[in-house]
Formats: C-alpha cells, structure tokens, sequence
C-alpha cells in the first residue's frame, strides 16, 4: 500500500502536463501512486502521460468521457488505495520534498489533515500566496479560514471514503462546496510553513476571464452544496462557517463580479439564499472584528446598494 496517492485529473493541457508529472516522479518521497484521469481530453497530453507510464509504474492512467474536473478526482478518489490522499491541477506543479515534508508531518502525530502554503503564478511572476498564520491551539478555524483547495493538502483517505464525501459534478467551485467540511470528520490538523505547491494562473482560464462567465453562477449552487453538507452531522463551527460563506460567496465575490452586469442576477441571488439563511449574521464575532469599514461595505452588500457601494470604491 503506497503511503500517499495523488490525484490528477487531465483535460487540455499539453502544454503544461509534462511538468507536472515531472514534479511528480521526482518526489523525494518515493512510496506513491499518481493516479492519472484523463477527462476526455481531445489534444496530445496522453501521448505525453503515456510515455511516462512506460517509465515509472507507479502511474496508473485512466482515460473517461468528459465530465468535468470534479467527475475526474472522484474516479481517482475511488481508485486510490495509499494511506493519505493528494490532489494536484495537471497544469500546476511541486516542489521536490512536498510529499515527503507533507507525509512525516502526517505520521508524526496521526493528523488526519496537513496543509501547506503555495505560490502563485502570473505571467511568469510566482509570489508567495497570503495565507493565515497556522495557530496550533486552533488549528481546526485555521484550516476552516485557510484556502477551500484540495491542492496544498493531504488527506487520510479513509476520511473521503468512510463518509463517502466527493466533488461536486457539474460545477465550478466544487472545491469550495467540500474542502471546508473535513472538520465535521476529522480531529487532528497540522499545517506545514513551506510554499509547497506552485499554483498556475492562466489567461482565459475560468476564474480568470475579462468577460462574464455563466459557469460563474455556480458560486450560488456551490454554495447551496457546502451549506448541505455542513448540516449532515452536528456542526459545533457554525460561527466560523457562517463567516467563510459570507467572505468567500458574498463580499470577495461580489467584488469580482461587479465588473460584469450580466452578474447583477447572480449577485443578487447569493445574497438573497445568504441572508435567508443567516439572519443573524450582523453577530458574527469574526465578521465584527474587522472593524467599521468592513462592516459598512458588507452591510451595504446585503441590502444590495450597489450603486452607492460603487461612488464609496471610487474616491
């Protein structure tokens, strides 16, 4: 049994797939599978993932129908079999020991979670991503606050398997609607200082587009999803989730699609399901700590005064 299985799921990136996966026979941490899921991918990444299979047995390659990335990672999910569970974007790549440094830290203490800091590059610039500073006497609202990625983490793989937990299908931000809720499974996380993982910005890419996206209302049914998932067992973090879905669904994107008019509908919409279900929200002690300006903004999001939320932002 390998002591960690990474997942990769493949679509359209021959440009990009050989260094990934040279980043990833070149793990200093020898003892793992990479589980290679094609996605239907119509350009010549499998004839790049195939010469590398000839080359290390430790790649399994799976090729499917399209389905999206989420319907990727499941499958790889579902044919791992190493202790801890891993994820990286075929287009991103890691540092040499990352695996190594993820693993010892996973062993040395039976965490059942370790996360790491990343970098992210953007026209050839790589920066040092912000991140919160990992507080081991609160190390389960570290992770809650921390990025909502599967990619600077391990997991025990039992954790996805006995509880049956996957991707969201069908959507972007499937990350976010699942990455937050392994507090409600598991007890013990740990985070490891280093820029491990090198994140890949890419012009034209989903998140990063000049123009309104209609994938973009997924924020709303992702958030739907998270929500669901959290009220499946007895959630003692409700404070802090209420504050994640208020940062990440309502305010940061309210400010990234703001831009877009077709993205009134959909602003209006997440706001809507927020405010239904958190009333109270004005109470979060998280939400009130980051003083009277955030507060303001945030107040004027939830009663929808866009227009006067525009003249603040301008002086």
């Amino acid at each position: 049994m390998p002591k960690v299985s990474i997942v990769i799921p493949v679509y359209g990136v021959e440009e990009y797939i050989d260094k990934c996966l040279k980043s990833l026979v070149n793990q200093t941490l020898q003892d793992i599978e990479i589980i290679v899921v094609n996605d239907g991918s119509k350009d010549n990444s499998q004839d790049i993932i195939d010469e590398y299979v000839k080359r290390d047995k430790r790649i399994k390659s799976i090729i499917k129908e399209n389905g999206g990335q989420a319907s990727a990672r499941n499958m790889g999910i579902k044919l791992a079999t190493g202790d801890y569970l891993g994820f990286v974007d075929s287009d991103d790549w890691i540092e040499s020991n990352m695996y190594e440094l993820l693993y010892n830290e996973a062993v040395s203490n039976d965490y059942d979670v370790v996360f790491c800091n990343y970098h992210i590059e953007t026209n050839g610039i790589r920066e040092e991503a912000d991140t919160i500073v990992f507080n081991p006497e609160k190390a389960v609202e570290s992770y809650i606050f921390s990025q909502p990625a599967p990619w600077n983490k391990i997991f025990k793989r039992h954790l996805w398997v006995n509880n049956k937990l996957k991707f969201a299908e069908g959507m972007i931000y499937e990350d976010y609607a699942i990455i937050p809720v392994f507090p409600l499974y598991a007890n013990k996380f740990s985070y490891v200082d280093k820029c491990l993982y090198n994140y890949l910005v890419r012009d034209g890419s989903t998140m990063n587009q000049a123009k309104f996206n209609p994938k973009f209302k997924d924020i709303v049914r992702a958030s739907k999803v998270l929500f669901e998932n959290l009220s499946k067992v007895e959630n003692p973090y409700w404070g802090e989730y209420e504050y994640i879905i208020f940062a990440n669904t309502i305010r940061d994107n309210y400010f990234k699609l703001r831009i877009f008019p077709e993205a009134m509908p959909v602003l209006v919409e997440m706001i809507d399901w927020f405010r239904r279900n958190f009333p109270n929200w004005k109470k979060n002690k998280y939400i009130k700590k980051n003083g009277w300006k955030y507060m303001l903004y945030s107040r004027l999001i939830i009663k929808k005064r866009f227009k006067l939320l525009n003249m603040l932002k301008k002086r």
